[in-house]
């Protein structure tokens, strides 16, 4: 049985992702989160908290194997479970979910409360955020096939908790997007395709550094190998996140119907 990734990006990421995220917008739908920016970004890792759930572990990811690699991915859910037998939702569920989240923000749009946009946004931005991890692409999703145990952690965490911020990133505008709701697949494939480098540099940064200590933990030099190779496509893809997340409520604000917010009484 296909075994959940562990939690992407760790809080501090997905803080990220929604700081950039908002700061992506053009000035009218940006009006709807103003003094409730910290509201997005402190429940963007929400559902990383909601996986005592049994469903909610397959939301966050989708192994692109079983369907035979990134070209060769079904588009519906009916499709999804044909193909596997009906055994799909343990092979990951994301795209569909971040449609689903979507349509949640489009109807708090339509319902003219900010308080409901900026937590619609802040949970559809957690599952946009782990569709640009590559390790939530994959079976093999924390190394467990290929004897690099824990990779998943040491990627999306442990490089931007030890060298990533605001500061290191640049904001890319979001645009508006007739197709946007079938991007998901799109962001899928392409960090999909990340996967051979990403494993490849964590062998070369293991074989040059030896492990340490007790818990044979990664030494200072592993970190700054892996920094120096890997550290640029987690800018990347916090940065994709962020740009897609601001794509995500710039088109649901129109889907809406562009409603202005209304001022604070």
């Amino acid at each position: 049985m296909a075994a959940a990734p562990l939690g992407a990006w760790g809080d501090k990421g997905h803080r990220v992702v929604s700081s950039l995220a908002l700061r992506s917008l053009p000035l009218e739908p940006r009006a709807w989160f103003q003094g409730r920016e910290a509201e997005v970004c402190d429940h963007a890792s929400d559902p990383d908290h909601w996986k005592r759930d049994r469903k909610e572990g397959p939301r966050h990811f989708m192994n692109l194997e079983p369907y035979g690699g990134p070209d060769h991915l079904p588009r519906t859910l009916e499709e999804a479970q044909a193909r596997l037998d009906g055994d799909f939702t343990r092979r990951g569920v994301v795209p569909w979910i971040i449609q689903d989240r979507w349509r949640d923000l489009v109807a708090a749009f339509r319902a003219g409360d900010p308080a409901k946009v900026a937590f619609a946004t802040a949970i559809l931005g957690h599952y946009i955020a782990d569709a640009h991890v590559p390790l939530h692409t994959t079976d093999n999703h924390d190394g467990q096939r290929t004897g690099q145990k824990g990779v998943h952690s040491r990627w999306e965490s442990g490089l931007v908790a030890r060298n990533i911020g605001p500061e290191d990133l640049t904001v890319l505008p979001a645009g508006p997007d007739q197709a946007f709701l079938g991007r998901p697949w799109d962001w899928l494939r392409a960090s999909h395709a990340l996967m051979p480098q990403l494993m490849e540099d964590d062998r070369d940064a293991d074989r040059t550094t030896p492990l340490s200590g007790r818990g044979r933990r990664r030494t200072a030099a592993y970190w700054t190998i892996f920094r120096a190779k890997q550290g640029p496509v987690v800018q990347q893809q916090l940065q994709l996140a962020a740009q897609h997340l601001g794509d995500a409520i710039l088109n649901a604000w129109i889907a809406a119907g562009k409603p202005p917010v209304e001022p604070a009484p």
